[in-house]
């Protein structure tokens, strides 16, 4: 049986539903000829492939990810201060780059390290290094779920070199798209706090999935209307837009992200993710202070230089509005039709009022408990 079909069939048996994908030449074909029974998601940085899992986790989903060893690097603190800290099960198969005789020089210092670095962590892994051992694949699988925990499934480029096939490259259409983008804004000063934004949001957030990115918007929705089904990113800066793509892609609710200026700025590209799936249920409400708040107000580009609905629209999100008052964010979120959407708030640099009391594991088996409520009745 030819690898591919040998893995395939494992993933069924593991109900895995949702495969998460960053290509790698070593299985080329593996990712190249997924079966439609497998929702595949094409990464633009690994770890936005981190948090897709752990919102199609928090929905019910069974994902994995499929990446280059040295992806995993771009990955260990989402896997760490997300994964770890709220106990989510995430199987990563990921080609071992960076060993002895690697051609590549730039891959050996990490390639070389990944034991080390996980066995610090206390992440779980496995070394696949002969077709023979694929079944062992089933086993890591099974046992992240099991483990709730992430679990690394290193795999050999030996064991693919052994089983490619001699087929013939890809062919491709011509690329010759229209390309139309028309933009004009205008950026009022702000008239809110990011708490007051909130509060006005609150008839269009009671039916939904909320999310709050990191730090002080995590403290400002516990205080204006803390619910079972709001999931607080306590760490993982950058990955609640993420977070809330993989939710949206697995549940007919409506999921709406609560993120900031800082956590979109380092993490622009998830745009392209969202904008490719299309989810119609998601809406991403910018919350742009131009500053770092948890870290002392630094100021972010976002302060004077970037507009963050322009980006959105360059990624190719089309449904996006600004807001700068409670009539106008209201009027906003009405008019919005299918997602997925963007509102662009700018709010005052404000002072923290209270502070969320909750912990990593009590929020994800709450929120995962009222869901299932939501879904039974």
């Amino acid at each position: 049986m030819h690898i591919c079909t040998m893995m395939y069939d494992i993933f069924d048996r593991e109900g895995i539903d949702l495969i998460s994908s960053l290509p790698c030449n070593k299985f080329k074909d593996l990712i190249g000829n997924l079966p439609d029974r497998f929702r595949n998601i094409r990464l633009t940085r690994e770890e936005n492939g981190v948090g897709i899992s752990a919102g199609a986790y928090l929905t019910s989903g069974k994902p994995l990810m499929m990446i280059q060893s040295t992806g995993l690097g771009n990955s260990i603190n989402a896997l760490a201060s997300l994964h770890m800290s709220y106990r989510l099960p995430l199987p990563v198969i990921a080609t071992w780059r960076g060993r002895e005789n690697d051609p590549f020089a730039g891959q050996i210092p990490l390639g070389k390290s990944l034991p080390g670095i996980f066995k610090a962590l206390e992440i779980p892994y496995a070394v696949i290094e002969n077709p023979k051992q694929i079944p062992n694949v089933a086993k890591a699988i099974h046992d992240s779920f099991l483990q709730s925990t992430p679990y690394i499934i290193l795999i050999s480029p030996e064991v693919w070199d052994a089983n490619e096939d001699k087929m013939a490259p890809p062919s491709f259409e011509m690329r010759k798209r229209c390309i139309q983008l028309t933009y004009e804004g205008e950026c009022d000063n702000p008239q809110l706090t990011r708490r007051e934004a909130i509060e006005t949001m609150a008839d269009y957030l009671h039916d939904a999935i909320v999310l709050s990115t990191i730090g002080r918007t995590c403290d400002d929705l516990y205080q204006v209307g803390d619910r079972d089904l709001n999931f607080y990113v306590m760490g993982a800066m950058g990955q609640a837009s993420a977070i809330g793509l993989g939710m949206a892609v697995n549940t007919q609710k409506k999921v709406v992200v609560l993120d900031g200026d800082g956590s979109l700025l380092m993490n622009p590209n998830i745009f392209c993710e969202i904008a490719a799936t299309g989810p119609a249920n998601l809406t991403i409400i910018a919350l742009d202070n131009g500053v770092y708040s948890t870290t002392g107000d630094q100021r972010t580009y976002a302060y004077d230089r970037i507009d963050l609905e322009l980006v959105a629209r360059s990624f190719g999100i089309k449904n996006t509005k600004k807001a700068s008052t409670k009539t106008e964010i209201a009027q906003a979120l009405r008019s919005f039709g299918e997602g997925p959407a963007l509102l662009h708030i700018p709010i005052k640099v404000g002072k923290l009022e209270g502070s969320i009391p909750l912990t990593p594991v009590p929020v994800k088996e709450r929120f995962m408990k009222a869901l299932s409520r939501t879904r039974d009745g």
